[in-house]
């Protein structure tokens, strides 16, 4: 079967630069007289690495396979798209009988399903089990057409999955919304439902989230019933719904559902052929590759079904040379800095964000055989908050304990919680879900943790209240944070100290408690030179004895030339990096060593780097002193600058410290209204009237609220079709604050650089007027009065930003994404009077 991507327009020519460079090494190798097989191969899959890319296939070097008799196999590379098997390669000595190697490669159970053999000299192609050509690579022009038949040629079966896989994406929206139409119904008329959901609902308050929603739960019901067949198929396991404590929990509910409201398989059966079509994808694949057979179906799964979840618990699963190079790396660090094993007794393990269980399944093959029923039973343990990745990573674990021992176990160390629920103590529910859940989740709290490991999630939070999907607030995580990383910023800012990921650096540091141990997270990497995040360094830098951080870049917001898609192992918009942290108490010192690799190397370029570095001590660290500001990458000139008059001090602008020299006394963020179309225009009376109608719709708001008795849940009660909600502007209505028009409270404002437009500045419409009030009180001190507007210390644009104005400027004015600082030249009391110098 000929694929779209080999046609005339992308298909190899002779004079292609990657055929030039595999001659070019071949020459080289020719002068060193290299000729064995490991040597000259390397040529060849380079060779295979660059032409693959346009194809989206991905080169795997020495990937175990199973062959057909149950022994292990490893061809030289695997190429994989989508996770399948596309094609294979195996080369040998220029030396060797290439045909006698062929035979004997054949009679091992190698696969010819598309698969190059080749000898320096000649090539062999095989397709479908069959020897489809013969190649002279010393001709550009038959290894071109070499290349392209490989390229080019897709088995029916894997072609079917292809297409699966995006008709699934395609018509899953459709079938969400028809299967929430019949539980919204049933809901109304079905009572054995809306028992035993109700009951699930009070489970999932008590297991997960005290206020998550109904909605919520109904996705979880969801998901389920479009994705349960393929967990059953693709791991052949029929008992997964009985056998596994929360699947049994959904299913009571799902029966409950089916018993009245809807057949089940009827529903499901226009989905028959994009699940045979996957199931028979991944049909005679190992686990491991069907591993990423299912995460891949599930990454394709919420792009359709919904990216509001995937956003808010960051749904991007870690690549495998990340994985193996971080468990590689505790391992390494368990020896040298503890002498230990992943088997002692005293070495237990959690990973707080599994997803689908990839860093535990790589541990368990690290673990010494004779050690490895007691570190499955009593010492590894894993949490997860969502339901599909849960669901796989139980499959994922049990199957491979099973695959290294013989014998079935159910994983007691899988626990269906939020990690961060677990710091909050006393104040926390017992209840976790069902009583097998929680004994597993009691048990977890009282393990002695040594290690913590994984790639917790990523997200900020939602960028618009009225998405209502943002992330929750942890009253023990964020007190410790407020104490701490907030406490000891210099930041005006602090609330990207509250990303999840910088809680889960809160948390990890202080599972550890007063134990040696270590901390290994893949996360966003901002906090390593990031202004805001400077009490996270030092109190980092404090906590742990022995800090790596390996940046790996990809930060598309601080380079806009980079692409997320391309540049970033993710695939996302922030900088990533893995930090491995040690806390020894025989240390005699703190030590911090970074590496970044090259800002322009792509995706595939980090990851083969990674791969092949292996461990932590096979990377040439940089060793770092963090200066008296807690800065980790310390710019050049940095001790001359340091010595110059600051423009505003925090310390000066609160008056704890008056001997402080600073140029200005007091200085404020530009405004952050959180909703512009409301409170800007360029026509007034447009302005008035819109703001008008608002302040009815919030009064009517606040009214309803009153009379419905104050209910806790907001969120939920608040009605978002006429409103944009902030944070903020829910805090006023719980206050009872009512919006009333003024028309004295219209002025002139700085929106974007040269353009002004009206503003009406009201503390309720307006989410944080700052100090502007005290620097434009009335109409008339903007006659007299000026301020600088300067990039914030956290503006992440490369290029610095000035500009000097008589108007009240907007927090985004250059950036729709940072802020800056204003530094008026007078300040006043906010009625217009007392006008005071700034300028100390």
């Amino acid at each position: 079967m000929q694929s779209p991507a080999t046609d005339a327009r992308s298909a190899i020519k002779p004079a292609h630069k990657s055929i030039s460079t595999y001659y070019e090494a071949r020459k080289q190798y020719a002068a060193l007289n290299v000729t064995h097989e490991t040597g000259v191969r390397t040529a060849f899959i380079r060779l295979l690495e660059d032409t693959a890319k346009p194809h989206e296939w991905v080169v795997i070097t020495e990937q175990s396979l199973r062959a057909n008799d149950g022994h292990t196999i490893r061809p030289d590379a695997t190429l994989l798209k989508n996770a399948l098997p596309r094609g294979y390669y195996e080369a040998k000595d220029s030396g060797d009988d290439l045909e006698a190697e062929i035979r004997r490669k054949i009679g091992k159970g190698y696969p010819l399903n598309n698969t190059i053999f080749e000898d320096s000299q000649t090539a062999v192609l095989y397709q479908s089990g069959k020897r489809i050509n013969q190649f002279t690579l010393t001709d550009a022009a038959q290894l071109a057409r070499l290349l392209n038949d490989f390229y080019g040629y897709t088995e029916p079966i894997i072609a079917n999955y292809d297409a699966a896989l995006d008709k699934f994406r395609e018509d899953v929206p459709r079938l969400a919304g028809g299967l929430k139409n019949i539980i919204s119904e049933s809901h109304k008329t079905n009572a054995r439902f809306i028992a035993a959901f109700a009951a699930f609902h009070e489970l999932c308050k008590t297991a997960l989230n005290p206020n998550i929603s109904m909605a919520a739960v109904e996705d979880m019901l969801v998901q389920h019933l479009l994705t349960e067949r393929l967990f059953r198929k693709i791991f052949e396991n029929p008992d997964f719904t009985r056998r596994n404590v929360i699947a049994a929990e959904v299913e009571k509910v799902i029966d409950a559902l089916t018993s009245a409201s809807f057949s089940r398989d009827a529903y499901l059966r226009s989905l028959d052929s994009y699940y045979t079509a996957i199931e028979d994808g991944a049909r005679g694949l190992d686990f491991s590759q069907k591993q990423n057979v299912l995460n891949t179906v599930y990454e394709r799964f919420f792009q359709g079904y919904n990216r509001d979840v995937a956003d808010t618990h960051g749904i991007v699963y870690t690549p495998q040379p990340i994985v193996d190079f971080m468990c590689a790396s505790v391992v390494e660090v368990l020896q040298t800095e503890f002498g230990k094993s992943l088997g002692d007794p005293d070495v237990v393990i959690l990973d707080p964000a599994t997803g689908t269980g990839n860093f535990i399944v790589n541990l368990l093959r690290r673990v010494p055989r004779r050690d490895l029923p007691a570190v499955y039973r009593e010492r590894l343990f894993a949490n997860e908050i969502m339901l599909l990745p849960y669901y796989i990573a139980a499959l994922n674990i049990e199957h491979t304990y099973n695959d290294l021992t013989g014998g079935y176990e159910a994983f007691e160390g899988l626990c269906f919680v939020d990690t961060l629920d677990l710091a909050e103590g006393k104040q926390m529910k017992m209840d976790f879900m069902t009583e097998k859940n929680t004994e597993r989740v009691e048990r977890q709290k009282k393990a002695p943790m040594m290690v913590i490991i994984g790639n917790p999630p990523y997200n900020v939070g939602q960028q618009n209240e009225n998405d209502n999907n943002k992330n929750r607030t942890y009253d023990e995580i964020d007190r410790q944070i407020r104490t701490t990383y907030a406490k000891d910023s210099r930041s005006t800012l602090k609330t990207k100290l509250y990303d999840p990921y910088v809680r889960f650096f809160r948390w990890a540091t202080s599972r550890l408690q007063d134990r040696d141990g270590i901390v290994c997270l893949v996360t966003n990497n901002s906090f390593v030179d990031q202004n805001a995040f400077d009490g996270v360094r030092k109190h980092f830098y404090k906590a742990f004895t022995r800090i790596y951080h390996l940046d790996l870049h990809g930060n598309v917001r601080q380079n806009p030339k980079l692409s997320g898609t391309t540049h970033n192992v993710f695939g996302i918009q922030v900088g990533v990096g893995i930090t491995i942290a040690i806390k020894r108490s025989t240390h005699p010192d703190h030590q911090l060593r970074y590496f970044r690799v090259p800002e322009d190397w792509r995706k595939d370029e980090k990851l083969n780097w990674i791969d092949k570095a292996q461990t932590v001590s096979k990377v040439e660290w940089k060793h770092i002193t963090p200066d008296n500001f807690d800065t980790w990458r310390i710019p050049e000139n940095a001790d001359t600058f340091s010595q110059y008059l600051p423009i505003a001090t925090k310390e000066m602008k609160s008056a704890k410290a008056s001997n402080i020299e600073a140029i200005f006394k007091t200085y404020s963020l530009g405004v952050s209204t959180n909703r512009d179309d409301t409170v800007y225009d360029f026509d007034k009376d447009l302005l008035y009237k819109r703001v008008q109608q608002f302040s009815d719709d919030y009064n009517s708001e606040v009214d309803r609220f009153t009379r419905a008795g104050r209910p806790t849940d907001v969120d939920s009660f608040v009605r978002y079709t006429n409103i944009k909600w902030s944070y903020m502007l829910k805090g006023k209505l719980k206050h009872g604050h009512d919006a009333i028009p003024d028309k004295s409270k219209i002025r002139s404002a700085l929106y974007r650089p040269f353009t002004k437009l009206f503003l009406y500045i009201d503390d309720v419409l307006v989410d944080a007027p700052a100090l502007q009030p005290k620097f434009f009180p009335n109409v008339a001190t903007q006659q007299e009065n000026r301020l600088i507007v300067l990039s914030d210390i956290g503006y992440r644009a490369k290029t610095f930003s000035t500009l000097i104005s008589n108007h009240i400027p907007d927090l985004h004015f250059c950036a729709t994404t940072d802020g800056h600082q204003c530094f008026p030249y007078y300040v006043y009391d906010e009625d217009g009077s007392n006008r005071r110098e700034n300028i100390t």
